[in-house]
């Protein structure tokens, strides 16, 4: 017994150490972009800013608290990213912990191996959001759920008060926390467990009692995402999109599509086919199957009903509960070759897509570091960088606050004019009013824009407007590009020829 148990915490703590590897590999090199920098801008103020400013834009605080306190540590990127990872290693050790309170430790063992080697749950674990704070507090309170559903407690009140703990905090980490707290009222109501799911409705009274103070915010925060989100309309090809992130990762090379495709196939299909004909009437398999499938169906539902919420990120707990089901049926069902190969080549195809989850570098994740490194060499006193938006400036930001750099505002009632002006007071980061503040009196102009928003604007209307502007006035004399990422330096032309 003894033994058994030291030999479940060696493969665990081999488990951890090969994730941990696999999360801080390229964390200094993996470069910031606008998420990542907007939430090191707010993050960096105080409690009472953060506040304001998370209330005008469209998430809840928990995280930029979090990374406020993390601060104390330092502000370099390696020193920011590991919040998240520490964060993904929890996650990691919970996805074990409840395999093996479902199942056994060859499941565990299995299921966490999946979750170690997910490229999706590697991304989260080094961008600077609250995606890995989501999926923890999910993670909590499916496992305090499962304990009462499957009636494995002692002491019920205890996990009663970690599920409404964990709920709450699930919902101060995102708002799209409450359509995975949902899924077990369905699961309970499906099954007709009245009294339980009575208990739960309790439990999940006192979780809005908790979450008030936020709450009150939610309906404006619904009003902006109505009004200024960019996200498309779902369809069979992001639900597609959505299958290839839980295996390998998106986006990827051109080359490694059609591996990325048949993998997902391949394993969606083994897995859903022995479940349904082996363990439909498990409860346990039920149980996970409700938190893998429902809060994607009911986001993809509501993306009908108002504006689109079908993003991977927002039901990122489902892609465990999927790991899990799938280490099931690996472990139970498929015979030997068949779960060797699965298993293998999930995680070969999770190992190909790793290099491009470390370096994509192309919008929204261009290389802004180069670029800040370019001006640094090149910029002159009395030059201003002008940036086409935000998207550009924040992280460039980030990387040289030395330079002189300014953005324009984002068009208004425009699905990019996402920048809450509350959010930009909290911020203490504001666009100029437009061009002619900085044109008149600024001899060289460095415009930095992306080439593929000029291409957007020669589809739609012409030329760039404020390309078309610098050009009526000024001199291009240099350019310079990083990947998809433009810059170029205008001078006045009589500065020109004068030189």
């Amino acid at each position: 017994m003894r033994k058994g148990k030291e030999s479940r915490h060696l493969l665990l703590a081999a488990l951890i150490a090969v994730g941990f590897i696999l999360r801080v590999t390229a964390l200094s090199t993996r470069g910031i972009w606008y998420d990542d920098a907007f939430s090191f801008f707010l993050a960096q103020r105080d409690p009472t800013a953060i506040i304001a400013g998370t209330a005008a834009d469209t998430m809840p605080p928990l995280y930029y608290f979090a990374l406020h306190l993390w601060m104390i540590l330092g502000t370099a990127v390696v020193t920011l990213r590991l919040l998240n990872v520490l964060v993904s290693i929890s996650i990691v050790f919970l996805t074990f912990k409840l395999a093996n309170l479902l199942f056994d430790t060859r499941v565990a063992a299995t299921a966490t191996l999946l979750t170690v080697a997910s490229p999706f749950h590697i991304y989260h674990a080094q961008e600077l959001r609250m995606y890995g704070f989501l999926c923890l507090n999910l993670l909590l309170y499916l496992l305090f759920f499962s304990r009462i559903y499957l009636k494995r407690v002692d002491h019920a009140w205890l996990d009663w008060i970690g599920l409404t703990t964990a709920g709450a905090l699930a919902m101060y980490s995102h708002n799209l926390a409450a359509f995975t707290l949902l899924s077990a009222d369905l699961l309970l109501l499906a099954k007709r467990r009245w009294r339980l799911l009575g208990h739960l409705m309790l439990a999940q009274g006192g979780i809005l009692l908790l979450a008030s103070p936020w709450l009150v915010m939610v309906p404006g925060q619904i009003a902006k995402v109505q009004r200024a989100f960019w996200t498309p309309r779902p369809g069979l090809l992001e639900v597609v999109q959505a299958l290839i992130t839980f295996h390998t990762d998106l986006p990827l090379p051109r080359w490694m599509l059609g591996i990325a495709v048949a993998v997902t196939v391949l394993f969606l299909t083994v897995v859903c086919y022995n479940l349904l004909r082996k363990r439909r009437q498990d409860p346990r398999v039920q149980l996970l199957a409700a938190f893998t499938c429902l809060p994607p169906m009911l986001l993809f539902a509501l993306s009908y009903a108002m504006r689109p919420l079908f993003v991977p990120r927002g039901f990122i707990l489902s892609s465990v509960a999927y790991y899990i089901l799938a280490a099931v049926v690996l472990v139970d069902h498929a015979p030997r070759l068949v779960h060797s190969t699965l298993l293998v080549s999930f995680v070969a195809a999770a190992l190909l897509a790793l290099p491009s989850t470390y370096t994509f570098g192309e919008f929204p994740r261009s290389p802004f570091r180069a670029a800040v490194g370019f001006l640094q060499t090149e910029i002159r006193s009395g030059d201003v960088v002008l940036h086409d938006n935000k998207l550009s400036y924040l992280p460039m930001h980030y990387y040289g606050r030395d330079l002189p750099q300014v953005f324009l505002p984002d068009e208004p009632g425009s699905h990019n004019d996402t920048l809450a002006p509350a959010t930009q007071d909290a911020m203490m980061i504001w666009p100029i009013k437009g061009l002619q503040q900085v044109a008149e009196d600024t001899p060289r102009l460095w415009f930095v824009f992306f080439a593929r928003t000029a291409k957007e604007w020669e589809e739609r209307r012409g030329q760039h407007p404020v390309l078309e502007k610098l050009k009526r006035k000024r001199q291009v004399v240099d350019r310079a590009t990083f990947n998809d990422l433009k810059i170029m330096l205008f001078e006045r032309q009589h500065d020109s020829v004068g030189r």
